[in-house]
C-alpha cells in the first residue's frame, strides 16, 4: 500500500510587507485536487515553519484545508485552460492584449517595448503552434514535461532551432506573466532550457564585387539606369543600416555628414528599429551629394512617389538581384553564398573590422545588440586584409576608379 500524501505541503517566497522596504520570507501551502496533483500555493502570512503548520492545521481543523485525494472531492478548479485564459486577456491581440497595454504603458512612447510585428507574428505562433498543442490544458496542469515534448514536436514538424526558440519564447512570455500574475505559483518553462541556434553563414560580397556593384558609372548598365536602387545599395555599404531603416528616412533626416535614422519601414508601415535605437550614423559627403543628385523631393527619400511613400523592400532587393546577375552572380550563386541586401550589413561590418576599427566602434555604427552578434556578422577574409587598408573615405574612393564588368 503506497505511502499517503500529507494534507498540504510548505514553500517560502520572498514578499514585501505594506509599508516594508525590504523582503521577508512568508511560507506559502499547497494542497492537492481530485487527481493527486498540488494546487495553487496560498499564503499562510507565517515566516516560520512551526507558525505556518499551525496555521494550515488549524485551516484543516475547520474542514476549510482539501487533504488530498483520500478524502472527499476537492471543488472545481477555477484555474482556466490556456485556450480560455488567453480568450479572457486577449493575448496578442493588438490594441486588446492587457499584457502588451501593460508593457506599452511602462514604457517610453519614442521606444515602445513592443512592436505591432512582434505582436501579430506571436499571434500567429501562438494560433498555430502554441493552442492546438495545449489548448485545451488548465494552467497548473502545464508541466516542464508538456513543454519539451512540444519542442520535440515542433522539432519534428521540420522547425529550425531558432524558429522553435521564437515560438517558446512567445509561450514563456504567457506562462511568465500567469506566474507574476498569481494564476498559477511557477511558470514549467523556468525549467526548460532553449535550443542552442545553429549558426547560419552571413552572405557577404568582395570587395572587387562591391566595387563594380557601387560605382556611380554602372548605374546605366547594371542597374538599369535606377539611381534610387544604386543609392539604397550604396547607403547601406558604407553604414551597414538595414533596408527597413533606409526606407524610413526622410529628408530631413539626411545631413551632409550623417543620417538621423529613428524609424524602420515595413510591411506594417513606419515602425521603431529592430534595437528600438535611435542615433545618428555618419556617411561620406559622397553618399549625400550622389542621393541629392536625384531626390528633390520632401517626405521620403527612397520613394517613387515624391516623398509621399516609401519604394518597397521587395523591389530593391530584386534590383540587387538583378545587379547581381548582371555582374556575373548567377543564381545558384547567390543561394549557395546567400546573398541578398542584407548582405550589405556584412559586408559594412566586416570591411570595418578589417580596416582595424575597434569592436565596440563597429557595434555603434551598425547597431548590434551585442557584441557576439557583431562577431556573428564578421567574416574575415585573407583578401579583405589585402584590399582594405582604411575605413569609409577610402571605400568611396575605390568605388569610383575604373571597373569591368563581367556580362
Amino acid at each position: 500500500m503506497g505511502r499517503r500524501k500529507k494534507a498540504f505541503s510548505l514553500y517560502v517566497r520572498r514578499v514585501i510587507r505594506p509599508g516594508k522596504k525590504t523582503p521577508v520570507k512568508v511560507y506559502y501551502y499547497r494542497t492537492y485536487d481530485e487527481r493527486g496533483r498540488r494546487t495553487v500555493g496560498r499564503s499562510t502570512g507565517k515566516e516560520t515553519v512551526p507558525a505556518a503548520e499551525e496555521y494550515c492545521h488549524k485551516l484543516q481543523a475547520a474542514g476549510q484545508l482539501v487533504t488530498g485525494p483520500q478524502d472527499a472531492k476537492a471543488p472545481e478548479s477555477t484555474i482556466p485552460t490556456l485556450a480560455a485564459w488567453a480568450a479572457t486577456e486577449h493575448w496578442w491581440n493588438w490594441g486588446e492584449c492587457k499584457y502588451l497595454r501593460r508593457q506599452l504603458n511602462r514604457s517610453d512612447e519614442s521606444r515602445p517595448a513592443v512592436s505591432r510585428r512582434y505582436a501579430d507574428d506571436a499571434l500567429r505562433d501562438f494560433k498555430h503552434w502554441i493552442l492546438p498543442y495545449h489548448g485545451d490544458k488548465r494552467l497548473d496542469e502545464i508541466t516542464p514535461k508538456d513543454c519539451e515534448e512540444l519542442l520535440t514536436a515542433w522539432q519534428d514538424k521540420g522547425l529550425s532551432r531558432k524558429s522553435i526558440n521564437n515560438k517558446a519564447s512567445v509561450y514563456r512570455i504567457m506562462l511568465k506573466e500567469a506566474e507574476r500574475l498569481g494564476v498559477i505559483s511557477r511558470t514549467p518553462w523556468a525549467r526548460v532550457e532553449g535550443f542552442k541556434p545553429t549558426p547560419h553563414a552571413k552572405g557577404i560580397l568582395s570587395m572587387e564585387e562591391a566595387r563594380i556593384l557601387l560605382n556611380p558609372a554602372t548605374i546605366g548598365t547594371i542597374w538599369d539606369d535606377n539611381q534610387l536602387y544604386h543609392s539604397a545599395s550604396l547607403l547601406a555599404s558604407v553604414t551597414g543600416m538595414r533596408l527597413g531603416e533606409i526606407l524610413a528616412l526622410r529628408r530631413e533626416d539626411l545631413f551632409p555628414d550623417h543620417v538621423h535614422v529613428a524609424g524602420s519601414w515595413g510591411k506594417l508601415g513606419l515602425q521603431p528599429t529592430k534595437t528600438k535605437r535611435v542615433d545618428d550614423i555618419p556617411i561620406p559627403r559622397f553618399v549625400f551629394d550622389t542621393i541629392l543628385t536625384w531626390c528633390a523631393w520632401e517626405g521620403y527619400l527612397f520613394s517613387f512617389k515624391l516623398g509621399e511613400r516609401p519604394a518597397n523592400g521587395n523591389r530593391c532587393n530584386d534590383a540587387l538581384t538583378a545587379a547581381m546577375e548582371n555582374i556575373g552572380i548567377t543564381a545558384e550563386e547567390r543561394t549557395r553564398r546567400v546573398l541578398s541586401f542584407h548582405s550589405w550589413r556584412a559586408f559594412a561590418n566586416t570591411y570595418m573590422r578589417a580596416a582595424g576599427i575597434s569592436g565596440e566602434k563597429v557595434r555603434q555604427l551598425t547597431r548590434h545588440a551585442t557584441a557576439e552578434m557583431t562577431e556573428h556578422y564578421s567574416a574575415f577574409r585573407l583578401e579583405d586584409f589585402k584590399d582594405i587598408a582604411a575605413a569609409q573615405e577610402q571605400l568611396i574612393a575605390g568605388i569610383q576608379m575604373p571597373t569591368r564588368v563581367a556580362r
